[in-house]
Order: structure tokens, then sequence, then C-alpha cells
């Protein structure tokens, strides 16, 4: 009874582990590994039985469990590559669909350290340094070059350490040390440069140029690309005075320490080239006047000068200003300058300035028509037109400046001369007087004695000869002589007659009739007895002119005479009385020398 009953339970118990057991029934079986250690990434050879046709492959520690990559298998050998799993101790087991081997020990080897990235990438000592990676732990040292550096924190990942104090300034290597080894990276001890300022902005080529900013100490400074060499360069931690090259162009201002730290001016910087006046579209002008000048660099100029007086002027281009010609003193030649930032350019001789011409004189102030003057004055530049008695005449003649020949037209009048450039017009201060043929216009008085003054009024009677009739020789002059007016004497030899008068045009004036009175002379009469209405006759010279007859010494005139074949016929008035019998004409009274007896 009891055999029978072990039977059945043994039996019952066999078919329940079939049952039960039937995946498992035959599990994998690892029984080798070569080698027993490696790197992540290294190949393993697992030696067994009952590997089955999909085995896996587990690396685990007590943190995680990681799957290898296969790289070949059979029932009794698998060949793995050795997962991204802590270095450190390990287990390794293959598990198939009918369960899993007995794990065997495996040593996962601490890799080299890897550096991805540090933070930042330059620093003074005292900088926190962030470096992250891989396979950080198991840390020896971090130092800087041979500088010790203070690890703040560290894991697998990330460490922070600090830049030693004693760390040398420059480029160095950050060397971190692990049981797994050791790996470097580059860093600068140095603080990053920045630029907050530079001055000025507009700097000529070969000028000075002060760079403001912070951690500039080894800084190399650029403009627009171009370095400048460290001898025209003083460096500053806070600020870099350089000298601008000659073949610098504009653009940014950029310092670069250790050839990996770089700054950039907030503001490009304009360089600035001397300007250079290459010409002008007009050697001369007036106040007032556009005038292009032509060069280099003019872009920046801020003032242009002729001579000492500044012009009004502005920018066209690089190449052309436009300026407008200020008021001068006088007339001159001009120095035109340009200044800026960039430098001064003169240009001597550039330009040749004039004014309105001053008072102006002609020579002869007298001249007859078709013959020549001279014109003479300051500020005589340029002349484009003189005109005479408002016609305009062709220049023969000039001296730049100061001297003008033209000739009096053909049909000129006496009036002004005037002489016009483009700054405007000058006129003489007295007209010209373009003589002319003599004019008479009165005669004052028209009848006088020999030595007495005449008066003659008309024009173009200054130097005029003037000829009395009866006689040769000019007049002799009577104290005013000029153009409207002339006086002179009654020659002696002057008999009654026109006068013939002839200035310089040869062209001679008639005038009327002049009476010439002279004294009467030569007086006699008969009979010399007579009584009240006899008449008597009267005899002499100049007798044409007596103008009165006069008895009783001259007290008593005649009521009646008569001029006939040189002889006045005179009747005895009533009163009269035994005495000198007188004759008055213009030229004064004779009487006779013998008396005239009236008798009863």
């Amino acid at each position: 009874m009891k055999s029978a009953l072990s039977y059945v339970i043994l039996s019952c118990f066999t078919l329940a582990m079939v049952a039960g057991c039937r995946v498992q029934s035959n599990p994998p079986e690892l029984t080798g590994l070569t080698p027993r250690q490696a790197f992540v990434g290294e190949e393993a050879v697992l030696k067994g039985y009952q590997f089955g046709t999909d085995p896996a492959v587990l690396f685990s520690n007590s943190e995680t469990s990681l799957a290898a990559s296969i790289l070949s298998h059979d029932d009794n050998t698998i060949r793995v590559r050795i997962p991204l799993i802590a270095p450190g101790p390990a287990r390794v087991q293959v598990r198939t669909d009918e369960g899993t081997s007995d794990p065997l020990p495996f040593i996962v080897q601490q890799p080299s350290p890897s550096v991805a990235t540090i933070t930042p990438g330059n620093g003074l000592p005292g900088t926190a340094v962030v470096i992250a990676g891989n396979y950080l732990n198991q840390l020896i040292r971090v130092r800087f070059n041979e500088a010790g550096a203070v690890i703040k924190d560290s894991s697998a990942q990330k460490l922070t350490v600090t830049v030693p104090t004693n760390a040398p300034r420059g480029p160095l290597s950050i060397i971190i040390e692990t049981a797994g080894g050791q790996t470097t990276f580059p860093f600068i001890v140095a603080g990053t440069p920045t630029i907050t300022a530079v001055s000025p902005v507009s700097v000529r080529a070969g000028g000075d140029l002060l760079i403001q900013g912070t951690n500039l100490t080894d800084g190399v400074v650029r403009v627009n690309g171009l370095a400048i060499f460290r001898e025209q360069t003083t460096v500053k931690d806070t600020e870099i005075r350089a000298r601008i090259p000659d073949n610098a162009t504009s653009g940014p201002v950029t310092v670069t320490v250790f050839d990996k730290l770089v700054a950039t001016s907030p503001q490009p910087v304009q360089v600035v080239r001397q300007p250079v006046l290459a010409n002008l579209n007009s050697r001369e002008g007036i106040q007032g006047d556009k005038v292009l000048l032509n060069g280099f660099n003019l872009s920046t100029v801020s003032g242009v000068l002729f001579n000492t007086t500044a012009a009004p002027f502005r920018v066209i281009s690089d190449t052309q200003l436009e300026a407008t010609v200020p008021g001068l003193p006088a007339p001159t030649s001009v120095t035109v300058t340009l200044s800026g930032v960039g430098g001064n350019f003169a240009e001597n001789n550039a330009f040749f300035f004039y004014t309105i011409p001053g008072a102006i004189t002609v020579n002869p102030a007298r001249q007859l028509r078709e013959r020549a003057i001279t014109i003479t004055g300051p500020n005589l530049h340029r002349i484009q037109e003189v005109r005479v008695s408002g016609q305009p005449v062709p220049i023969t003649g000039r001296v730049e400046g100061s001297e003008l020949t033209v000739n009096v037209p053909s049909n000129a009048v006496s009036g002004p001369v005037t002489v016009t450039n483009r700054a405007g017009t000058a006129t003489t201060t007295r007209p010209l007087v373009v003589v002319q043929k003599p004019v008479i216009t009165d005669i004052i008085p028209k009848v006088a004695r020999p030595g007495e003054r005449v008066v003659l009024r008309g024009d173009f009677l200054l130097n005029a000869q003037i000829v009395f009739t009866g006689t040769t020789a000019p007049a002799a002059d009577g104290g005013r002589n000029e153009d409207t007016e002339r006086w002179v004497l009654v020659p002696t030899d002057a008999q009654t007659g026109p006068l013939r008068i002839t200035n310089v045009t040869n062209d001679p004036t008639t005038t009327e009739l002049f009476t010439v009175l002279r004294v009467v002379t030569n007086v006699d009469f008969s009979p010399k007895t007579a009584k009240v209405g006899d008449e008597l006759v009267i005899t002499g010279t100049n007798l044409a002119s007596v103008q009165d007859v006069r008895f009783n010494n001259g007290a008593l005139a005649a009521t009646r005479f008569t001029l006939s074949n040189n002889t006045i016929r005179v009747t005895v008035p009533t009163g009269a009385i035994t005495g000198q019998i007188c004759l008055i004409n213009g030229a004064g009274t004779t009487c006779t020398s013998a008396n005239v007896t009236i008798s009863r």
C-alpha cells in the first residue's frame, strides 16, 4: 500500500516537473568568458552550451543591466561587444527562451576620460570652469599645465574646477587624469576682451586711436582686418593707444588676445586720408561764384579757405566739392586750402579773385573823335566792356589790372566812360570831353575898345585860338580859359568884323559881326565961325562910331548930325556959345583943339 502510494506520488511529481518547466528544460550554460576584463567597445567571447538560435548577453552591475551587441554566435560560442556600462565589477549572463545562465564575473575597465565641452573656454585665475564629457570619475587630479586646479564638484559626466592663481597667462592645456588615463583640452588663461569705446571715430591715417575696454592685455589691434604692429601700440588692460597705419581702411576695430579671444568695436572707425586738390573747374572768379574743386579724399573735408577767408562749401562726392567764392579785400591770387580730419592740403595760386573796378580816370581828359584814350585805375581785371559816351568800344591795349586803351568813337559826344567786369561797373569821376568844332552862343560885349575884355560863351573853347578881324595873331587871354567860357582881350589892331575861333579840331567857327571901338582923332571943323542954325563940317578919324556931337565944350548936345563920306555934318544948336566941339563914341570923348566962334 505504501509502495503503491510512493509510486503514484513519484509519477505525479515527474509529470508535474515536465509540464511546469518545459521552457526551462534546457537553459543556457555559461562556462567561460574571454577576456575577463576589457574596455567598453572591445570584444569578448563567451563559451558554454545550449545558447540556442537567439541568445541575449547581459552585462549588469548594481545600477543597470545592458544587452551587448552580438557579433556572431552558435550553440556553444557567442562573440559580443562590451556595452557602454559603468566601469567596475559586472556580471555576464546568457539568456534564451529556455532560461538564463548563471553569471560569470567581468571587470569593465575605466576608459580614458573624454571631454565634450569646457565652459568657458577662457578665464582669469579664480574663474569657475565646467568640464562636460564622460568617464570623468575615478578622478586623480586636474591641472592647468602644471598648476593644480581646485575641484569644486565632480561626476562621471561633469567637473567644476577653479582656474588656479598660479596658472600661467595665455594658452595652455587643462589636463584631466583619472584611473582610466588622462586627456587634455585647450584653455586660455585670460579674460574675454571687450571694447567699450574707440575715439576718435574718424581718424586720419597715421593718427592715434584710443581703444577703451576690459581685458585688453596682450591684445593685437586690427582696423578692418589690418593688424597694427605692436611697436605702434601701447597696451594696457583697460586701454590701447594705437597708431593708424597709412594703408588702413575704414571698418571695425578688433582686439585679439592670444589669437582666439576677439573683441569688436561697437561702431566702425572711419580712416580718413589727407584731402588732395587736383584742379578747379574755374581758375578765376568773383564773390559768390560757385567753383567745383576736384580731387581725392574730399568727403571728409571740414573747411575750405580762400587765402585766410573761409569759403562756404558742400560735399558732392569723395572726389568733388562745390565752394562759394567768399569776399576778399582786394583782387589777388588765391591759395585754396582744404582741411579735415585727414589733414590739410594747400594749392598756391590755384585761383584768381577780382572785384568791381575802382575809380577810373581818362587821359587825355579831352580828346578828339577817333583818337586813343588811356583809362587807368585800380582793379581793372578781366574787363569785358568799355563804353565811351554810352557806346561800347573795343579794347586796343591792356595792362591787366591797371590800364586800358580804347579809341573815341567817330560819333561820340562828351560824357562818362565806363568799364565793366563780372563784378560790376566803374564810371569816370569826370566825363570825357570829346572835342568838336567850337560853338559860340554869346559874345559879351559885342562892341569893345582895344585892350578891353570880351567874354565868349559856348562849347569846346578851351585853349581855342580867337582871331579878331584885321589881326593875324590870336587874341591874348583875358582871365578865363574853359570849354564853355573864354575871356580874351581886344587886340590893338583889331578891326570891326567877325571873330574866327579855332580849336584842336582845326575846324574854325566864324561869329557874327564884332565892333571894335577907337577914340576919334585928328578932329577939325569948318567954318570956324558960325551962328545958330548954321551947318558945320567935321573931319577926322574913326568918325563912324560917333554917337553924339556936343557944343559949349561938351555941355550942349547937337540936335541933329549926319555922317557922310567920313565927315560929320552938324547944325549949330540953339544956345551954342563959343567953345570946343566934342565928339563922343564908345571909346570916349574927343574935343577939337580949336574953338568954334558963335556969332549973333
